[in-house]
């Protein structure tokens, strides 16, 4: 029958999932016994891959969806042909209080499923008539789990090895490990058909599906399923079945908080109704840990974490996460950016974290700053940056950065003006650099300026350079207008005395 749909649930439902013939409403299917099911398959360890392209949900990637739909097609043609189920042409049809006492018992099931496990229970709905959905069951492990890849030199032979833990790794001449922690493992995925014979006699048709687990651990899984089904025959026991994969299920798959996969094996005995992963181990683990970073990252948005700053507590997805791994509320690193680069002050653009000085990155401040102000950083970056460069030097008429020369001249390459870079005026070759005072006089000299503004001009230089310093670094000129003499610059942020003029890397020494 047609999964019934149930008002205010929370599962996600596919509208259409085609199902071949042997779904139809008058074939029925039944579990695969362990013996019956087992057969000798080849499992292809390829190298490649496909891409994740477009997945949103991060659990897409590992379902495999069509695979499960072969493997119960497989088994359903298994369940027609040991003459299970319900077949009228056999004169094996049960009678109608029975059909509809199943039919009500799977849709009470199957609400009562949706209801406990909400978007991790998937119902299709089929031509078929048959319940059909799947259930994705997540390993959390607050502690992690040692995840150990064994992996082959190229062009050798693998051979089946035991588990050992991150410590002792009792590798092969030919064979290496890579151990990492997981706290979050990729989906395990049970997809459930549903018979009308069950649950009064047959049990569902499942696959057990890990695309980044060995194949013996899916298959003893499957093993196990069947197991509980034989405890329970004749109950609803779906529900069982879950339970167990999330929690009993991890004493089967790892010991003392370790778990080995791999090495890559061209031919295995498997269960037809596991999945297990049939690509190399090298290309899953790369996989395992982009899911488990963005789980992490999902982690953090949904949790509360308080702000080093303002000391205030929210969620996550109020705060920005450094490169370095220390986060601060928006609106506290909106302040800051927008401070810096307001002031200029764009090396100090740095982590505020406590001795942490690792820059913000371009796409945290683009985040942060508004699009004028991202262009004034960047612009303010640049020209800083070229001002830390020893040989730039910028041209006095057309401020184009220039290149000097072993003599300290450069020619600008727009305008082809050649200058002093001390001094930046035309080229004076083996004559010192005039003063502000003789440049006045100069220009007096030529007529182009009066007595009058001349002695204002005298005064104007007398005045700035009487409390004006050079920074050490940049050259930038710097005036005390109170306080001590440890400065900084607000242009490189260089630490120095301003009585002495000399540059040090903190001030915890005494003052000079």
């Amino acid at each position: 029958m047609a999964a019934a749909a149930f008002p205010g649930t929370a599962s996600r439902r596919i509208p259409e999932l085609h199902l071949s013939g042997q779904f139809s409403d008058e074939t029925s299917s039944s579990s695969c016994s362990s013996s019956d099911r087992a057969e000798s398959s080849a499992v292809a360890c390829e190298g490649g891959g496909e891409a994740e392209e477009g997945l949103l949900d991060l659990d897409s990637p590992w379902v495999a969806a069509a695979e499960a739909e072969s493997r119960l097609e497989a088994a359903a043609a298994a369940a027609v042909a040991a003459g299970l189920g319900y077949r009228a042409e056999d004169g094996h049809e049960e009678e109608e209080d029975e059909i509809r006492d199943n039919q009500q018992r799977q849709e009470d099931e199957l609400m009562a499923l949706e209801a406990i496990y909400g978007d991790d229970l998937v119902v299709y709905e089929n031509k078929g008539r048959l319940q059909y959905f799947q259930i994705y069951i997540h390993y959390d492990v607050a502690d992690g789990v040692n995840v150990c890849a064994k992996l082959s030199a190229p062009n050798t032979s693998t051979r089946d090895v035991g588990c050992f833990d991150s410590s002792e790794h009792d590798c092969g001449p030919d064979e290496f490990s890579y151990t990492c922690n997981f706290e979050y493992l990729p989906p395990l995925i049970l997809t459930c058909l549903l018979p009308k014979s069950y649950p009064s006699k047959d049990p569902p048709s499942f696959a057990v599906t890990a695309k980044w687990m060995d194949g013996p651990y899916v298959s003893q899984l499957c093993e196990m399923l069947d197991t509980i089904w034989a405890e329970l025959s004749g109950q609803e026991v779906v529900y069982q079945w879950v339970e167990w994969l999330r929690n009993t299920s991890r004493s089967y798959l790892w010991t003392d908080g370790s778990m080995t996969l791999g090495p890559d094996i061209v031919t295995h005995n498997t269960d037809i109704c596991a999945i297990p992963r049939t690509k190399s181990i090298v290309f899953v683990i790369p996989l395992m840990l982009s899911y488990r970073n963005k789980k992490r990252y999902q982690a953090f948005l949904e949790d509360l974490h308080m702000c080093m700053i303002c000391l205030n507590q929210t969620k996550g997805s109020n705060f920005i996460r450094l490169p370095c791994e220390h986060f601060f509320c928006v609106k506290c690193m909106e302040t800051l950016c927008r401070m810096h680069v307001k002031e200029g002050s764009v090396f100090q653009l740095v982590c505020p974290g406590t001795k942490c000085k690792d820059s913000i990155p371009p796409y945290v401040l683009k985040r942060l700053l508004t699009e004028e102000q991202f262009e004034r950083w960047d612009r303010l970056l640049l020209q800083k940056t070229l001002d830390l460069i020893s040989d730039i030097v910028f041209c006095s008429r057309c401020v184009i950065g220039c290149v000097e020369d072993e003599n300290n001249n450069a020619q600008c390459p727009e305008c082809s003006f050649i200058f002093c870079s001390f001094c930046k005026g035309p080229w004076h070759p083996g004559k010192q650099c005039l003063t502000p005072e003789q440049k006045i006089h100069l220009r007096k000299a030529s007529g182009r300026m009066t007595e009058r503004e001349v002695a204002q001009e005298m005064r104007n230089i007398r005045e700035l350079y009487k409390d004006v310093r050079l920074c050490p670094k940049c050259r930038m000129g710097i005036a005390k207008t109170e306080g001590c003499n440890k400065m900084t610059c607000t242009n490189c942020g260089q630490y120095f005395c301003f009585a002495c003029g000399v540059g040090t890397a903190s001030f915890l020494r005494r003052e000079t």
